[in-house]
């Protein structure tokens, strides 16, 4: 009875292995990474996989490395489950860094064929596991299960205790190096141990915080516990730099706690989504920067129909500079403790410098740059030539540069006094006052095009056509926002490219024959591409990447990985 026992409660945790790897990660972990294989396949079939070029050079060097000869054909041929999920996760203590990858297994002599047979030799077999243990890592596995893990020791932390491990070693003729390189052994061992086990240790499936990252239709996903202490750790594991500032590993340098980013691959588009959670001292902080919107105005100065790209920012400059003071003595008050009484009082002479509120009206924190077109413009320069004596003559000669046509909206309630400075530009030569717009003074020698400038509706304008700043004097711009309003308006910052009408743009002429099939795959399969980062949303901000395809493809990982294969022939 007892062994029927013990066989049923092996089969029930082989089964409960299958169906959950992710319950062996720690809840410890500061960060994970999934990638859902099953979503993968859903999008893109084995079969679909194994048959393109890409895929086939891959197979191809594997196979021209391995020590046995190996035939691999197909992405199964490893040994992994590629229909279920893998896992990466980060998890530092004091003393080691730890880098895991958790991945099923469905063959597992099929993975140790790829182990070198230099390596195998060191492999140490237990009932139920095998163990590969090499200079900084360690590999387990059985037929259901492989992990591994990566580890580093933090310098700083044996440095301080190199007495006491020095103390406490039976060998006196050991080098510290040696006695580092047992100890970080040992522990990384007990640790990948007890992930493999599931020696009682509680598992990230009881964060609640996790969970909720997780998205069933994501391709991929990847949650970070605190953001800015996962920074600064790693600034503090930089050689010299903990010591020399007296850095604080579990400070929070940038004021974001729980990050979450999740990829989607849809039918006509490839998303990127981030939730980034505002740590609770720096609430109000984002609150006041992000709390206006784009003034109306720039919306009368925006035709969808004469864009390549653009970018936008909306702030408040005021509230910008009344909490830049708190902010800095935060940041780097954490990040260099040591310093943190400097900090302070820099900040300080710096509030009393600054007049925020008049800086706020002379630039109050929107902008918009909006790229309209690439233009061909003949150009002069000067070059020499040498005649029959070898005499040196100056002379003029002209080529073609490709410029930009752009403008540039920055908001201002200071119209008076940017009108004196450009009356002082127009003074000492550097600008030219022309019907009601300024010229600015560029040497063709140096930039490939005109600058034109204004002040009107509380906007400071640049632009490169003069026909468009005379259109802005004479209020006859016409335009057109289409879906951009909403965009800019609901966000503190766009950058958007219309990739149809940029690569359209791109001279046949100065291509190669190879890259012009690039730029024509491009041109038949992209539409256009954004990024946009939310105000505060509770206590959260969002941001979103996005990349629109034709949809000639089944889905977006088909155009990608169309792409690759176009260009690896």
């Amino acid at each position: 009875m007892k062994k029927i026992l013990l066989i049923a409660a092996i089969f029930t945790s082989f089964v409960s292995l299958a169906q959950n790897i992710e319950s062996k990660i720690p809840n410890s972990a500061e960060a994970v990474v999934s990638i859902n294989a099953d979503r993968l396949v859903e999008l893109v079939s084995i079969s679909e996989f194994n048959n393109y070029n890409f895929s086939k050079q891959i197979f191809k060097e594997v196979n021209r490395k391995s020590d046995d000869g190996l035939t691999i054909t197909s992405i199964k041929d490893f040994g992994f489950n590629v229909n279920s999920k893998a896992f990466y996760f980060y998890k530092k203590t004091d003393s080691i860094s730890y880098h895991s990858v958790l991945v099923k297994l469905t063959d597992k002599n099929k993975f140790e064929n790829l182990i070198p047979k230099r390596s195998k030799e060191k492999i140490v077999s237990e009932v139920t596991m095998n163990i590969l243990a090499e200079n900084g890592s360690i590999l387990i596995w059985n037929d259901n299960l492989l992990f591994f893990s990566g580890y580093q020791k933090d310098a700083n932390y044996f440095s301080e205790n190199e007495d006491r491990f020095m103390a406490v070693t039976e060998n006196e003729n050991k080098s510290y190096y040696s006695v580092k390189k047992k100890i970080t052994a040992k522990w990384a061992k007990k640790y990948a141990f007890d992930i493999f086990k599931g020696n009682g240790k509680k598992s990230i499936l009881s964060n609640k915080n996790y969970t909720a990252s997780k998205s069933k239709n994501a391709a991929a996903s990847v949650w970070v516990r605190n953001y800015g202490q996962l920074i600064n750790s790693a600034m503090s594991n930089m050689a010299g730099m903990s010591s020399l500032v007296g850095l604080q590993a579990k400070s929070n340098l940038y004021g974001f706690e729980s990050v979450t980013a999740n990829l989607y691959f849809e039918e006509k588009a490839a998303r990127l989504t981030t939730k980034m959670e505002v740590s609770t001292e720096w609430q109000k902080v984002f609150k006041q920067f992000y709390k206006s919107k784009m003034d109306k105005n720039f919306y009368t100065y925006f035709n969808q129909n004469d864009v390549l790209a653009y970018f936008s920012l909306s702030m408040d400059m005021q509230a910008m500079l009344e909490e830049y003071p708190a902010l800095v003595s935060s940041m780097y008050g954490a990040m260099m403790p040591n310093f943190k009484e400097e900090m302070e009082l820099g900040t300080d002479f710096l509030s009393l410098i600054i007049d925020e509120e008049a800086i706020g009206e002379l630039i109050t924190g929107d902008m918009l740059f909006v790229l309209n077109d690439f233009t061909e413009k003949e150009m002069t320069y000067k070059s020499y030539k040498y005649d029959d004596n070898y005499k040196k003559k100056e002379v003029t000669k002209t080529k073609k540069e490709v410029a930009p046509d752009f403008t540039i909206m920055i908001g201002s309630k200071k119209g008076k006094l940017l009108n004196k400075a450009a009356n002082l530009g127009i003074k000492h030569k550097l600008i030219e006052n022309e019907e009601g717009y300024y010229k600015v003074n560029i040497p063709q020698s140096k930039m490939p095009f005109d600058l034109y400038a204004v002040v009107k509706n509380n906007i400071l304008f640049f632009t490169t056509s003069k026909e468009k700043i005379s259109n802005i004097v004479n209020n006859r711009f016409v335009n057109d926002l289409g879906k951009h309003q909403k965009m800019i308006k609901n966000n503190s910052s766009i950058f958007y490219v219309n990739a149809e009408k940029m690569i359209s743009k791109v001279p046949a002429s100065e291509l190669s024959r190879k890259e012009q099939g690039y730029v024509n795959y491009a041109k038949d399969n992209l539409k256009d591409a954004y990024f946009k980062a939310s105000k505060m949303k509770g206590n959260n901000i969002y941001s979103e990447i996005k990349i629109n395809t034709s949809g000639a493809q089944e889905n977006s990982l088909k155009t990608i990985f169309d792409f690759l294969e176009f260009v690896s022939n």
